[in-house]
């Protein structure tokens, strides 16, 4: 019984390691998600007429979220990681991308 006990206790390590990749791609997601947020309230306070500049800047924050995904996928496809970062980089680009995508197809439809 007190050897169940010593291996129910026992602490597992493991040379895993958090990629730095996959850290800068939940970085990159966190900045463009930032960017979202500000180029739509900044869209919001002038009534959707912000004009070209903000359009670009929605634009860059796109592309961000791009290279963000694409990092995080690069980073998964790594051996011996922990996959909690690029999983999450992961998923925060890839929704941004959709929200991004989504934004300009009800811009341009209305």
């Amino acid at each position: 019984m007190a050897k169940k006990k010593q291996k129910q206790s026992s602490l597992k390590l493991t040379d895993k390691k958090h990629p730095p990749l996959a850290i800068g791609a939940t970085f990159v997601g966190l900045c463009s998600g930032l960017g979202f947020f500000a180029v739509c309230m900044v869209s919001s306070q002038s009534h959707g007429k912000a004009g070209m500049y903000i359009g670009a800047w929605g634009i860059f924050c796109l592309l961000l979220s791009g290279l963000g995904f694409v990092m995080a996928w690069v980073s998964l496809r790594k051996d011996n990681i922990r996959t909690f970062f690029p999983s999450v980089a992961a998923v925060i680009n890839g929704l941004l991308m959709v929200f991004y995508i989504l934004l300009y197809f009800w811009g341009s439809f209305i």
